[in-house]
This record gives structure tokens, C-alpha cells and sequence, in this order.
């Protein structure tokens, strides 16, 4: 039993030494939690977690039964739930958190991606029968379903389950996945709140320090040169090709930089450049010189007159469509280096694509350090801006033109942005996260 005054035993399930957003928002839990709780953290190693070979997953198997040992002497379990991390194979990561969920004393599990029910396309699956598809049609039925009906319908299942035998409560960061889970998925105990990661004071504090002087790669600027940041990992859900587009379109004096790089996990043996970097490359310079225009009708007229030095300079001239001097490639950013770096940037561009993520941890860092963000309409952004209204400039998906003009309009040009006494920060973020884990706690 507990000695009054001492602090609950707390026990932290994710990935937490990793180059990733999960581990990014575990330690910043970590930070947030441990004047409140005593905090062990039970890291996942994705080598062994993420490996396909039989007798690896077997030790993540083992792994998991050793820390479900260890969860006897806790008094409240946190899982920093995002599915992939618990093992590549859907059944195997099914498994091993329902182990979880049976061995925990009490639980809080937050979801970063929450699936929603869906009902199967009778109407597909019988125009697929009538072509003879039966295999497009069972994997119409089961096979496209089976991470949203396993992952999704089998750990709410197992947690129904659980919440009759001890208490077990639900962290999502949306309140519409908070309404889908309590009606949906009649869970009870749950609580929404957006990424968290820094207090008004560390903003300031990043703020005061932060300076392009620190990043050798931006050391060309001038001060009068505007620079716009895009954040996180490289991927083509990012939309940097969309800022990319909207850049050509801007005066000379703005800039782009790509706080970031490849996922570990997207690089491939033998692949010289990343497809997607190669796609940027080529938006960022089409490989043309200004000369090589003038075939197309594209070109100014050249004089007859014209010298073979004036030729050869021309040959040489950067095609006006060239963008790479205002363009930097910053790689990616540890946790010290990632607000400094927001912090530099005028504004923070998010242009990402619609793929059904719960919470973005830049918008969240953006947000928290009062940076102007700019962002694209896709469902998340637009929930998370309930949270903070008038804190983000949204615009249509894939829509640089638009970008383009919001960001030539100035708009995020002001002394910088003022947080409204009622929005979510590191403080509110703590509060629930006690409210969830209090709950499950001894007292």
C-alpha cells in the first residue's frame, strides 16, 4: 500500500528513444507528468517491435509478457497508442495490446488515431460479384476492413470488457472522436484534449533565445527576407510540393525551409534519392537554364547581335523558374532544436494531405510556441481549430495559389499571437491527464 504523501507509481507505454511523433509527445508527457507522479517508462523497441521475422516477433512477444509482469506493481498504466508501433503485423499488434488492457491494475490509454465503424459496400460487393471478382469482393468485405475492424472494433471490444472489471480511461485529442467513442463506441471515462507540448513560459523562453544565426543552413538571409517553415517528416501527406508551388509564386525575399527528412522507417535499400525528395527537387529546379527557353516561346528574343560571352552567360543564367536559393533542406530537428526552429520562421506552413490523422504534433508545437500557422482544410486541422479559433489561417487542400496569397497578404506580419484565456495548454493538458489517471489511481 501507499504511503500518504508519496507519489502514485505510474507506468508510460510507447515508443520514447525514437526519431518520431509518438516518442516526441511521450516525453513531453513525461516532462509534464513527473511533478505529479512517479514515472516509469517502458520504451518499445521499434527493432524488435517492427521486425517481420518470426523469431523477432517472438521476443516482442516475450517483451510485452515481461512488462505485463511488471504492471502488478503500478498504480496506474498509460498507453501512448498509435497501432503501428506495437508491431507491423495487425494481428500481432491486436494481441499485444489486449494483453496490455488485460494486465494493467487500472488504465489510461491515449488514442492518436482513432478508427471510426464502417459498414461494408453491399452495393460494391455485388457489382464486384457480378464480374466474377470474388476476390476484389472479399477483400471488399474483410480484407480493406480488417485494420479499422481489428484495431479498431477489437480493442474498443477489449476495453468494454475491461472497464466492468476496473476503472479504464480514454485520452483522444478531437472532441468529435471523444463524442465517437462515448456514442459509438460506448466507452465510458473518456476525455479530449490537443497535443500539448509547451507552456507560455517555455514559449517565451524559446522565443527570447531563438535565432536564424543558430541554423548555419540560413545564414543567407537577410533581414528583410520572410521565412516559411514546414515541419515534421518528409512524407507526400506533408504537402510540401503544395508550399513548393506557392513559393514560385511569391516575391524573391521569401524563403522555405524543411525542418525535417525521410522517415526512418520510408528508407529503402538501394534507392539513390527518396521519391518524394525527388519530386521536390524537381518543383525546386526544373534543371533548365534561361536559355533553353527561348525554343519554347517561353524566352525573350535574342539579339542578332547578341556576343558568344553574352551567350554562354545566358546558358549559365538560372531558369526564372528556379527557386533552390530560396529553398533549404534544414534535415531534421531534435526536441531542443524544434521550437527554436519554429521560432525563427515567420510563419508555419502545415499543407498536408487528407489522411485521416487524429493530431498533427507541429500544428500543436505551432500553436503552443504562438507562431502564425497556415493549414490546410483537412478534418483534423479543422477540429483542432475549435480549440483555438482564430488561431489558424486555413485553405483548400493542394490550393497554392490560395497559400500563396494568404501569405503575400502579411497577415501573420503582427507583434505575434496572443493566446486567449481559455485554450488548451500544457496546464489544461495536465489537469485531464490527472483527471484520467487520478481516476485509476489509489488513493
Amino acid at each position: 500500500m501507499r504511503v500518504k504523501g508519496d507519489k502514485p507509481k505510474l507506468a508510460v507505454i510507447s515508443t520514447y528513444d525514437e526519431l518520431c511523433g509518438i516518442a516526441s509527445y511521450a516525453r513531453a508527457i513525461v516532462r509534464q507528468l513527473s511533478p505529479w507522479f512517479d514515472i516509469t517508462v517502458f520504451d518499445l523497441d521499434q527493432y524488435v517491435f517492427r521486425h517481420r521475422s518470426r523469431r523477432i516477433r517472438k521476443m516482442a512477444n516475450l517483451e510485452i509478457e515481461r512488462i505485463c509482469k511488471e504492471l502488478k506493481g503500478f498504480d496506474c498504466v498509460n498507453v501512448q497508442l498509435e497501432h503501428g508501433i506495437f508491431g507491423r503485423n495487425k494481428r500481432d499488434a491486436y494481441r499485444r495490446i489486449c494483453r496490455i488492457i488485460s494486465a494493467a491494475p487500472q488504465l489510461c490509454i491515449t488514442f492518436h488515431t482513432v478508427f471510426e465503424s464502417e459498414g461494408t459496400n453491399w452495393k460494391a460487393v455485388r457489382a464486384l460479384l457480378r464480374e466474377f471478382e470474388l476476390g476484389k469482393a472479399w477483400s471488399e468485405m474483410i480484407g480493406s476492413r480488417q485494420e479499422s475492424s481489428l484495431l479498431g472494433q477489437g480493442i474498443y471490444s477489449a476495453i468494454r470488457r475491461a472497464q466492468w472489471r476496473k476503472n479504464v480511461s480514454v485520452v483522444v485529442h478531437t472532441r468529435r472522436e471523444a463524442k465517437t467513442m462515448k456514442l459509438v463506441e460506448r466507452i465510458s471515462h473518456v476525455h479530449d484534449h490537443p497535443l500539448a507540448y509547451y507552456s507560455d513560459a517555455d514559449a517565451q523562453g524559446y522565443t527570447a533565445k531563438a535565432t536564424r544565426d543558430s541554423f548555419p543552413l540560413l545564414g543567407s538571409l537577410g533581414k528583410d527576407d520572410v521565412l516559411l517553415g514546414c515541419f515534421g517528416f518528409t512524407g507526400s501527406y506533408k504537402g510540401i510540393d503544395t508550399a513548393l508551388r506557392a513559393l514560385h509564386l511569391l516575391p524573391g525575399n521569401y524563403h522555405l525551409a524543411i525542418f525535417g527528412g525521410v522517415h526512418p522507417e520510408a528508407i529503402q535499400q538501394g534507392v539513390p534519392l527518396d521519391p518524394y525528395i525527388a519530386e521536390l527537387l524537381r518543383i525546386v529546379s526544373p534543371g533548365r537554364n534561361w536559355l533553353e527557353d527561348i525554343g519554347t516561346g517561353h524566352g525573350k528574343a535574342i539579339s542578332l547581335t547578341t556576343s558568344v560571352d553574352d551567350l554562354l552567360r545566358l546558358a549559365r543564367t538560372r531558369h526564372v523558374s528556379d527557386i533552390s536559393r530560396r529553398t533549404h533542406f534544414m534535415g531534421p530537428m531534435s526536441d531542443e532544436q524544434f521550437p527554436h526552429a519554429m521560432a525563427v520562421c515567420d510563419a508555419v506552413l502545415l499543407p498536408y494531405l487528407e489522411v485521416g490523422q487524429s493530431a498533427s504534433g507541429p500544428m500543436s508545437m505551432a500553436v503552443n510556441l504562438n507562431r502564425p500557422v497556415i493549414a490546410t482544410r483537412t478534418k483534423t486541422f479543422m477540429q483542432f481549430s475549435r480549440y483555438y479559433p482564430g488561431r489558424v489561417e486555413l485553405f483548400d487542400i493542394g490550393n497554392y495559389l490560395q497559400l500563396s496569397q494568404i501569405i503575400e497578404a502579411g497577415m501573420f506580419r503582427g507583434n505575434g499571437v496572443q493566446r486567449m484565456e481559455n485554450e488548451p495548454d500544457t496546464s489544461t493538458n495536465v489537469e485531464t491527464y490527472r483527471k484520467a489517471l487520478f481516476a485509476t489511481a489509489a488513493t
